[in-house]
């Protein structure tokens, strides 16, 4: 193995990278599969297909910057730290999960690895971003929020009002629009007048790059130069990753897309282009890949059965952190 690498990262930058792609895809498969029989209780938004956009963005992060995930950036979890069984918890609801069952978990926070807690509204995490980043400003911290969201949530005033205040305020906040080209089953053009959503930056005063999102060192350099200009108090910058879904929006929904289309995104699979290249330039090895799959496998089943045996968590944790304040005994 050489000390070469693209892109300024270490070689065991780029084995971690891949590993983490790698495990979002494995995961994301396993959990479509219980879904289909009957054995989790929630489905996902697949994140096949873009798990490049998630740990390219985040890889290289501040353990104190924020990150604020979409519904598709399972692999920023993975990325911040967040374990398998963490987020099956949560999808089975169980005792164990972060919210006792209340959320599912994309929408869960994890704040002692900057995740932040979201809802379940599109688009409603940018101005949570926003706010978090002029927060991060006023404590004086040279501290980012990257904030995920899809091209659909771009039609929303959350995105319009939470872009122009974070250049009025130069929040150092990196916003990072994961373009998978539908609006959930329309394509984008049947809600977007524009082909590059990056294009919408220069009318709030801030860059605009537009990146491939299937190369996650492209992201990753993306990304850094944003954080980085952020970090300098030059303020926002919006990020467009040009990726694609490789599964149905959502498990019971039917399919739209034209097959040619999935079929010819399907041959730019980020997984395999970092593999390629990992291999090509004498990065990894054929064992190591197996290896890293292996290991990936045995901690996936693990944590299916751990989550799987755990009991649901006690009904009265429904009541629990619903108000600041107990409303037990009030009118009496």
């Amino acid at each position: 193995m050489t000390d070469k690498s693209p892109g300024g990262l270490k070689p065991d930058d780029l084995q971690e990278m891949y590993r983490l792609m790698l495990q979002g895809r494995k995961f994301t498969l396993r959990a479509l599969e219980l879904y289909a029989a009957g054995r989790l209780p929630t489905g996902l938004h697949p994140s096949a297909g873009q798990e490049a956009v998630g740990v390219g963005a985040c890889y290289g992060l501040r353990s104190t910057d924020k990150v604020v995930p979409a519904l598709r950036t399972t692999d920023a979890f993975w990325t911040r730290g967040v374990t398998m069984l963490q987020m099956l918890n949560a999808m089975y609801g169980n005792a164990d999960s972060r919210s006792g069952g209340k959320e599912s978990f994309h929408h869960t926070g994890y704040p002692e690895l900057g995740i932040l807690l979201t809802t379940a509204m599109v688009g409603s995490q940018i101005p949570i971003a926003v706010g978090a980043a002029v927060g991060q400003k006023l404590a004086g911290s040279d501290d980012v929020t990257v904030c995920f969201f899809g091209d659909g949530a771009t039609g929303r005033g959350d995105f319009h009002e939470g872009l122009n205040l974070a250049a009025v305020r130069k929040a150092p906040v990196v916003f990072i629009c994961e373009n998978n080209l539908h609006f959930q089953t329309a394509p984008v053009s049947a809600g977007a007048a524009v082909e590059d959503i990056a294009d919408r930056a220069a009318g709030y005063g801030m860059p605009g790059v537009v990146v491939d999102g299937q190369d996650v060192v492209a992201v990753n350099e993306v990304v850094q130069e944003a954080v980085a200009r952020a970090r300098r108090g030059e303020g926002p910058t919006l990020v467009e990753c040009k990726t694609y879904r490789f599964e149905k929006h959502y498990p019971f929904l039917r399919e739209t897309r034209p097959t040619e289309e999935i079929e010819r995104w399907t041959n730019r699979d980020p997984v395999v282009i970092l593999a390629d290249m990992l291999l090509a330039e004498g990065l990894i090895t054929d064992s190591v890949v197996a290896q890293i799959s292996d290991t990936i496998e045995t901690e996936l089943e693990a944590a299916v059965l751990k989550a799987e045996s755990t009991p649901p968590p006690d009904p009265a944790r429904a009541f629990t952190h619903v108000y600041a304040e107990s409303s037990e005994g009030a009118g009496s």
